[in-house]
């Protein structure tokens, strides 16, 4: 059989978002794409009732859109896979509550929570956090609600309950790790710390993600849960250190610890002073975002690219992320380095006097290679505009990969470490890199550094969500200039602003995946514009997404720093 979907929307200049009308469908064409393995289609990622597919930079809308047509299904199959039990210790805030509501005992709907069957449908906005569905999940319809007025109130059987339980009218600002919760028909579990709405019925001490194991999401799609209620209150010392029980069934897999990649590597430097904030960072970890993990990856990733190049690396080579600077460190081995992005002084003071001091301008500074020997000492930045620059090092930052990259992802908290004062960088080996290229002086990306717009302008493509919000919203997006918040980070780019008109009953959705660069609008009407560590999933509608061109724009824009969107299909540059 086939499945069609309802819409299909454009996600930005390599996603489109499809639309179905039930999560089996979804999970069906999820399924049939990952079995097909079209060579330009780089990631699928299912929600409750969207899909979205994430090409490669030489995919087009057009060309993932017609995936999509004609592909045969086959019936979901819900009872294969791998079957983990969790223990929990049922002592959730909202236990009462959500057995009133569902009118029953609070016992009963124990009782019924564990007799349930549960498989992840999908992942989450967290690294691990899993959809946990019944049978076939929700419908297209609006879901019936147990315990109804009028009705009697009864203990039921676990399968002719409907789990229709709404989330809290006022989110808690942050949910306990190993919280169990019940949410509009889903079950799931808090993997880690985090604001939430669901309605809290227990806990557990499961290890729901682990980036050591061969499977780091303990619940992956398709996962049969069983749920086992425990005795105690949630404490260590009557509970203890819980843990899942992993059955292996026809088609599950064994998780095994993974030994971290121990490249060869030597010391090339040692931090003096970091500045604000120094991250390591490559090309990212895309094709995780259906068990929560973010690309990630260098915000300005023309910048890492630019940098890497001047060194003669390859272009998405561990790199060094500095924010604003001014950060000094101290050669320990002979070396080569380059700065792009940000345009920012760099001061060489060499341990040889004779060799001669460098005080290089930002123009001079930017995209250049510079030689270094044992004990010369480094200070760069602080930019004299902009925000982030790139640090490169010839034979690259050598960390420790987590899910294939180096990257710290700020969100989920994968990856190394910021870097500190007194932490020594180690690079891998030089034989086989590319001859050092030469770069003009103050030219990066085709852009000289005095070329500096006010307000920048950053192309994006509108879409998914544009219709929904309506042309008033677009208008007001598209049509004033834009002030970067101060609480704006590589998760999210807060904006103030005149706020857009959010359309009655069009400021909240169903779940559905979104893409570094998304304009989520939330009711305020106050866009947040998602960076390379924002939420692979949201529930607010997404207005527009950045053009490749416009995140590497947005990841200079400053606090305090303005900004104007442009409609990328309006005009051409």
């Amino acid at each position: 059989m086939t499945a069609e979907p309802v819409t299909v929307r454009r996600a930005g200049e390599h996603a489109i978002l499809a639309e179905y009308p039930d999560t089996t469908t979804v999970l069906q064409v999820a399924a049939a794409l990952r079995g097909l393995a079209p060579p330009r289609l780089r990631e699928v990622v299912p929600a409750e009732r969207s899909l979205l597919l994430v090409g490669t930079p030489l995919s087009t809308p057009d060309e993932l859109a017609h995936l999509l047509t004609d592909l045969s299904v086959r019936p979901l199959d819900l009872t294969g896979g791998t079957e983990v039990v969790i223990p929990v210790v049922y002592a959730g805030e909202d236990l009462d509550d959500v057995a009133d509501l569902l009118g029953l005992s609070p016992t009963a709907l124990v009782d019924a929570h564990t007799a349930t069957m549960w498989t992840a449908a999908f992942g989450g906005f967290a690294p691990g956090f899993a959809y946990l569905i019944t049978g076939g999940g929700p419908t297209s319809g609006p879901p019936g609600r147990g315990g109804a007025a009028g009705t009697e109130r009864t203990d039921r059987a676990s399968e002719d309950l409907v789990w229709d339980v709404p989330r809290r009218s006022e989110p808690r600002t942050t949910v306990p790790a190993g919280s169990v919760a019940l949410a509009s028909r889903y079950s799931g579990i808090y993997p880690r710390p985090s604001p939430g709405g669901w309605q809290l019925i227990g806990h557990t001490d499961a290890v729901l993600f682990d980036p050591s194991r061969r499977e780091p999401a303990l619940l992956t799609p398709g996962t049969r849960v069983r749920f086992e209620a425990r005795r105690g209150r949630v404490s260590a010392s009557s509970v203890g250190r819980l843990a899942a029980t992993i059955r292996p069934r026809t088609g599950g897999s064994v998780r095994v610890p993974r030994q971290p990649d121990q490249p060869v590597s030597h010391a090339a430097f040692t931090i003096l002073a970091p500045g604000p904030l120094a991250l390591v960072q490559d090309g990212g970890r895309p094709g995780h975002a259906a068990i929560g993990v973010s690309r990630s990856g260098a915000f300005d990733r023309s910048a890492l690219v630019r940098a890497n190049r001047a060194v003669g690396n390859e272009p998405f080579t561990p790199a060094l992320e500095l924010l604003v600077g001014p950060m000094r460190l101290r050669a320990e081995a002979p070396t080569v380095v380059a700065v792009a992005g940000a345009p920012a002084p760099v001061t060489v003071t060499r341990r040889d006097t004779e060799t001669g001091h460098l005080e290089l301008s930002p123009e001079v500074a930017r995209g250049r290679a510079i030689a270094l020997d044992p004990g010369d000492l480094v200070e760069i930045g602080p930019v004299t505009h902009g925000l982030r620059m790139m640090l490169a090092v010839r034979g690259g930052v050598v960390v420790p990969r987590q899910l294939g990259s180096a990257s710290r992802d700020t969100l989920s908290a994968l990856g190394p470490e910021p870097l500190a004062t007194g932490d020594t960088v180690h690079v891998g080996p030089e034989h086989g890199l590319d001859a050092v290229p030469w770069c003009d002086a103050g030219v990066a990306g085709g852009l000289a550094v005095d070329e500096h717009p006010a307000p920048a302008e950053v192309p994006i493509v509108l879409g998914p969500r544009h219709v929904e919000l309506g042309e008033a919203a677009v208008t007001a997006l598209l049509g004033q200039e834009w002030t970067v918040r101060a609480d704006s980070d590589r998760i999210g780019v807060r904006l103030d602003g005149t706020p857009l008109p959010v359309p009655d009953g069009a400021g909240s959705l169903p779940s559905e995946p979104m893409v570094p660069g998304a304009i989520q609008v939330p009711p305020s009407g106050l866009p947040v514009v998602f960076g390379p560590d924002g939420p692979a999933t949201g529930g607010y509608p997404v207005i527009g997404v950045l053009t490749p061109e416009g995140l590497d724009l947005l990841a200079q824009a400053a606090p305090g720093s303005t900004l104007r969107f442009r409609d990328a299909a309006s005009r051409s540059e």
